[in-house]
């Protein structure tokens, strides 16, 4: 799921290994940040600009410009948005705020406790592109009967029909293949995995899942602690060994963008640690 972080390089597991998989381990492995939709590395990327007021830096050589306001409402229905930041994602040009309402949702029906991680995670996965398309190394392989074209990443989360389990089967047509549908008119659109809607909600049920797995696989940790090494699994399934080893190439980015969007939101943003 992260185009940037060596996108043709990252072997994902098989589809067998089920729902925690849940199509949506990462894409990649290696040192560079950032997702479908961008093109620069950790240590020079921004999660994005915008507002006009003071600018802040991650501590990580991510400078942003930030806009101050906060509780505002978001140009979907969701009314006041706490996750609202005011900034664009430079590489796109699309608003970080634009997919708010769905995240607020997803998080709440999956029992999430930080829907701000989803947006961070969604900056390095595509940069906000909805129509985002990666992963020409098919991690999760060709199932049998499908194209290649329909078995890579796919969306704002980058997620990976290939790898099975979608939730409800969201995403999927009848047959079982993915719905690539691209044109929001169109009469598929409403089930496409590039729907935000159904793209977002399969991302953010594929981290409660992860996050399920470890508490079971590893009791005693911290919520924080659960968080990221769920997050590290939704990158690369089996990297979590134990509360503080995980797979910190991923999540190091992904808590950089969100320390930024959290501050531009005015947000009560959880104490991460990254390894």
């Amino acid at each position: 799921m992260d185009a940037e972080h060596g996108l043709a390089s990252f072997a994902r597991v098989p589809a067998a290994l089920g729902v925690i998989a849940l199509l949506l381990l990462g894409c990649s492995s290696g040192g560079d940040a950032g997702g479908a939709g961008g093109n620069t590395t950790q240590g020079t990327t921004s999660a994005g600009t915008g507002g006009g007021a003071a600018t802040s830096s991650s501590g990580t050589g991510a400078a942003t410009t930030t806009s101050s306001g906060t509780g505002t409402t978001s140009s979907g229905s969701c009314g006041t948005d706490p996750l609202h930041t005011g900034l664009v994602a430079q590489q796109t040009g699309v608003s970080v705020d634009a997919f708010d309402c769905p995240v607020l949702e997803w998080t709440a029906k999956y029992n999430e406790p930080d829907a701000m991680i989803f947006k961070a995670i969604m900056y390095v996965e595509s940069r906000f592109d909805d129509t985002s398309v990666a992963c020409p190394n098919l991690p999760c392989g060709t199932p049998s009967g499908w194209t290649a074209a329909e078995s890579g990443c796919y969306g704002l989360m980058q997620v990976v029909p290939a790898c099975g389990d979608d939730p409800n089967g969201v995403g999927l047509l009848p047959s079982g293949h993915p719905n690539l549908t691209t044109d929001p008119t169109a009469s598929g659109w409403a089930g496409s995995i590039f729907n935000p809607e159904v793209n977002i909600e399969t991302g953010i049920s594929g981290v409660a899942g992860n996050r399920a797995q470890v508490m079971k696989q590893f009791p005693g940790c911290t919520t924080d602690q659960y968080t990221m090494m769920a997050v590290g699994n939704y990158n690369s399934y089996g990297s979590t060994t134990s509360c503080t080893s995980f797979n910190a190439a991923y999540d190091g980015p992904v808590v950089m963008a969100y320390q930024q969007y959290a501050t531009a939101a005015g947000y009560p943003a959880h104490s991460y640690t990254v390894p």
